[in-house]
């Protein structure tokens, strides 16, 4: 098969042509053209594209199946018919008009380019998205004789390039605009018709305490919560962003500062009302807002970000104290039987740091940590710890993992970040057998060796996860055994010789 010597522009379509024939596709018949000719018939019925041919009269004299299936129109049924009535295009959003490409080029005889935004609605009512070109029919004495319609289906292709429009421009997690869309908005809308704008910024306050305690996945609920709540305080001419992990930001346009810390303050009091956490949910948020043309709108999001981070200071430490102690209460109510093996470590080490004449100032940070230990297991499920059964396995490598968690609560907060090392430690052994880190010998820090002494004792005389209860006498006995070999020899001596006059009294 040969093509038409005629000269036409890229969008032409000039159908084959065949020495044999004085003229394939005529003026009077497009279609028994085609029929007579095999080889070509066959072409235009096994291509993938669909393939629609009218005459200059805008009657459809033929469609391939591609085109049957797409149109829902069959090749008997189209005889006649005016392609307006078969091929039906309308824009994919409101606003949208699609051109009449083919009228175009039956009056013109130039190629047309089908808009990828064009949607087929087929005679079931099916639609499609679809592409493609209408070119003139050219015969052999250069003359247009019709038009030839050659479209494809790319509604998958148009979905997956929506998805990745869509994420190019929002955050995946909460489904709000992203930081390079914000920017572009932001430029965008610095304009005198848009003044007063004002910009609010919020940083959530706990958002890595949540993640350290239970994991990301519930960091990721709470942003989602904190983020459901910005928008239903949101306008419809807001625009609301992530800005990063824990930080969103909001463009408030015809909005003074005052109207914007109102704002603030609602979505303040909306957040602190949620309760599905350990610990209460805050955020803090600083405002700014730009009032004359000739200031700099990155002045007034600078602005906006360092009174956050102010006010995010000035509430830090009585936060930090409401969150550590709403964690160790969580723990204590979910766990009984932890806290009064809580109260005992504490009390029993402050006579062994009194014993081996440590500073009243270490003397109460030993107090602190033997109530904090054991804080870490806040994330087991209730029950899980002090079972009076066996643990199984599984259970067991949930409870090792206490005081890595135990660490990271406790690097969370200015009190309570010097004791986060020997949380960590307090169940290595002396001869290197523990963990996490298998810390030997004197590495292991004093406070956390005195832990691990007066806890197993206290885990040996009460129920807590073991087969059976010792005596007193037989867990002395055992502490005693494990001197040089789990436990700090020294120590012992001391944890010991104080029981004994214990008892004795």
């Amino acid at each position: 098969m040969k093509k038409s010597g005629n000269k036409t522009d890229g969008h032409d379509m000039v159908l084959p042509m065949n020495d044999d024939l004085d003229v394939l596709l005529c003026k009077d018949s497009l279609l028994t053209p085609i029929c007579q000719h095999k080889k070509c018939y066959q072409t235009l019925v096994a291509i993938g594209d669909a393939i629609m041919v009218v005459n200059m009269h805008g009657g459809v004299e033929f469609l391939n199946p591609m085109a049957s299936e797409l149109t829902g129109w069959t090749l008997e049924d189209v005889s006649g018919v005016s392609y307006k009535k078969i091929f039906l295009l309308s824009g994919d959003r409101k606003g949208v008009v699609i051109q009449d490409s083919v009228e175009k080029v039956l009056m013109s005889g130039k190629g047309q380019k089908l808009t990828d935004y064009a949607i087929l609605t087929s005679k079931k009512g099916v639609k499609y998205f679809i592409e493609g070109n209408v070119s003139p029919i050219i015969d052999t004495k250069g003359k247009s004789v019709g038009a030839a319609i050659a479209f494809r289906d790319i509604s998958e292709k148009k979905e997956e390039r929506t998805k990745i429009e869509y994420l190019s421009y929002h955050d995946y997690l909460t489904g709000l605009y992203n930081r390079r869309y914000f920017e572009e908005e932001l430029n965008r809308l610095d304009t005198k018709r848009n003044l007063p704008i004002s910009i609010l910024m919020g940083d959530v306050n706990g958002l890595k305490l949540i993640n350290d305690i239970f994991g990301h996945s519930y960091g990721d609920k709470m942003l989602k919560e904190v983020a459901g709540i910005m928008q239903n305080e949101c306008r419809s001419d807001d625009i609301i962003a992530r800005w990063g992990g824990d930080e969103f930001v909001m463009l408030l346009p015809k909005t003074d500062l005052n109207e914007a810390e109102k704002i603030a303050l609602r979505i303040k009091n909306k957040i602190s009302t949620i309760k599905d956490y350990a610990i209460e949910i805050s955020i803090s948020i600083g405002c700014d807002s730009k009032t004359h043309e000739n200031l700099d709108m990155i002045r007034t999001l600078n602005k906006a970000e360092t009174k956050m981070y102010y006010s995010k200071t000035l509430e830090k430490s009585s936060k930090q104290c409401d969150e550590l102690e709403a964690i160790v209460n969580l723990f204590f109510e979910n766990y009984e039987r932890e806290r009064q093996h809580a109260e005992y470590v504490s009390k029993m080490s402050r006579e062994v740091g009194i014993a081996l004449n440590l500073s009243q100032l270490d003397i109460q940070k030993l107090m602190k940590v033997g109530r904090l230990h054991n804080i870490g297991k806040v994330i087991l499920e209730p029950g899980i710890s002090g079972k009076e059964q066996l643990l199984k396995l599984s259970e067991y490598k949930v409870e090792e993992s206490h005081p890595l968690v135990g660490y990271r609560i406790l690097s969370n907060f200015d009190d309570t970040l010097e004791l986060a090392d020997i949380v960590l430690a307090h169940h290595e052994n002396w001869d290197g057998s523990g963990f996490p880190k298998r810390l030997k010998g004197e590495k292991i820090p004093l406070m956390a060796r005195i832990i691990n002494i007066v806890g197993s004792f206290e885990q040996m005389i009460h129920s807590s996860g073991q087969a059976t209860v010792k005596s007193y006498s037989d867990a002395i006995l055992e502490i005693k055994n494990g001197a040089g070999t789990k436990f700090d020899p020294k120590i012992v001596d001391v944890f010991i010789e104080l029981l004994h006059a214990k008892k004795g009294n």
